[in-house]
């Protein structure tokens, strides 16, 4: 008895296709979350943070933000893995446009590492100099705006012009209790 002949199998693109980078939306204040959930089963991921000092009422403290808060990159094969990826802890989905993951270029993404290096982390250097306008932190005047009108580095102080009292008044302010009130823009 014959058989008819069989139909030929054809994968789809998505199941043939090597890995690429998807960005990942991750739940809100997840994404180191999703991360670390993404690395634990072997998927490549670039989580670019900077690194730079904020006022706070205890004074100037160092904190390492999200550069695309609750966005991260992610390298694996759509038709293997995009189930896995999707519900991972932590994740809230892959950017699509329609109903298609949208991949991001390795060009893309090998321009960011090489600004990011595999630390992942770019510290932002806020250099002063007169003319600037800082918000200072902790204890009295914290969140009080000044304009600088001298660095004093001997004494690592920076002399400033704020409003107080009813009128502008110059102080000598400890450099580590100030911060640029405008946030720094990153070198291209």
């Amino acid at each position: 008895m014959e058989h008819p002949p069989s139909m030929p199998h054809i994968e789809s693109p998505t199941e043939i296709a090597p890995p690429a980078w998807f960005c990942i939306r991750s739940q809100p204040s997840r994404q180191n979350v999703a991360a670390a959930h993404l690395r634990s089963f072997g998927v490549e991921v670039f989580n670019p943070h900077m690194r730079l000092r904020k006022a706070t009422r205890l004074g100037v403290m160092w904190r390492s933000e999200p550069l695309f808060t609750n966005y991260l990159f992610a390298r694996f094969s759509l038709g293997e893995n995009q189930r896995r990826v999707r519900y991972a802890f932590g994740v809230a989905d892959i950017v699509r446009f329609g109903e298609t993951p949208r991949e991001v270029t390795e060009r893309e993404i090998d321009g960011l590492r090489a600004q990011w290096g595999p630390a992942e982390e770019f510290v932002v250097e806020q250099r002063l100099k007169p003319g600037d306008v800082v918000k200072l932190s902790g204890r009295l005047f914290h969140g009080v705006e000044a304009e600088v009108l001298c660095l004093l580095p001997a004494r690592q102080r920076v002399k400033v012009l704020l409003d107080f009292l009813g009128g502008p008044k110059e102080a000598e302010i400890e450099e580590c209790d100030i911060v640029p009130a405008a946030t720094p823009q990153l070198s291209a």
